[in-house]
C-alpha cells in the first residue's frame, strides 16, 4: 500500500510539473509591432452601374504598412487588441492611417501555435485635403514562433480591404458627392510580440 501511494504521489508530482512547464505563456497584456506588405493591390471605384473601374497602374500595385497593437489575452487562446497603422499605397499614391480592433484565436494554448486573426476599423485623417474616413478590415492565418516565454514572432498571410471616401466635383461643378476608392490586397506580415 505504501509503495502504491508513493508511485501515485510521484506520478501526480510529475504530471503537475509537466503541466507547469507547458503552461501557456499567453496571458495578460500583450504588445505587437510589425511591417506588412500589401501585394497585388487592386484599387477601383465602384461606379453607378455596379461595374468596377480599375484605376491603379498594373505595374505598381502594392502597399507598405506598419502596425502597432496593444491588447489583452482573455484566454490563453484568445486575445483582443487595439491597433494603429500607417499605410502607403503606391500606384495611386495615397497615405492612410487605420485605427482597428483585432482579435486573434490560437489553436492551442502552447507555444508555436497556428492562429487566425480578424480586424476591423476606420481611417484617421490629419488634414482637410486628405481622404475622408473609410473602413478597413483584414483576415489572416499564421504561425507563432516563440523566441522565449515573453517574446515571439507572428508570421502571417491574409487579405486586406480598405475603402476611402472623399469629396470632389463631378461634371456639374455645383454638385458635390462622395466617391469611394476600394483597395483589395494580399497581405504578408510579421509582428514582434511581447507577452
Amino acid at each position: 500500500m505504501k509503495r502504491t501511494l508513493i508511485i501515485l504521489f510521484s506520478l501526480f508530482l510529475s504530471v503537475a510539473t509537466f503541466s507547469q512547464e507547458n503552461a501557456s505563456h499567453r496571458k495578460g497584456l500583450t504588445f505587437k509591432m510589425g511591417p506588412r506588405y500589401l501585394g497585388w493591390t487592386n484599387g477601383f471605384y465602384p461606379d453607378q452601374e455596379d461595374s468596377d473601374v480599375n484605376i491603379i497602374d498594373p505595374e505598381n500595385q502594392y502597399g507598405k504598412s506598419l502596425r502597432v497593437y496593444a491588447g489583452y489575452f482573455l484566454l490563453p487562446k484568445i486575445s483582443l487588441s487595439l491597433g494603429f497603422g500607417l499605410d502607403r499605397y503606391e500606384g495611386y499614391g495615397t497615405n492612410t492611417a487605420p485605427l482597428v480592433m483585432q482579435s486573434n484565436y490560437y489553436l492551442t494554448p502552447n507555444k508555436n501555435s497556428f492562429f487566425a486573426s480578424a480586424e476591423i476599423g476606420t481611417q484617421l485623417t490629419f488634414s482637410s485635403d486628405a481622404l475622408d474616413k473609410g473602413f478597413v478590415y483584414a483576415f489572416a492565418l499564421g504561425k507563432e514562433v516563440a523566441l522565449s516565454d515573453k517574446t515571439g514572432l507572428n508570421i502571417y498571410v491574409g487579405y486586406n480591404f480598405q475603402q476611402s471616401r472623399f469629396e470632389h466635383e463631378n461634371k456639374h461643378p455645383d454638385i458635390i458627392y462622395m466617391d469611394k476608392l476600394n483597395r483589395k490586397s494580399l497581405m504578408l506580415g510579421i509582428d514582434l510580440v511581447i507577452f
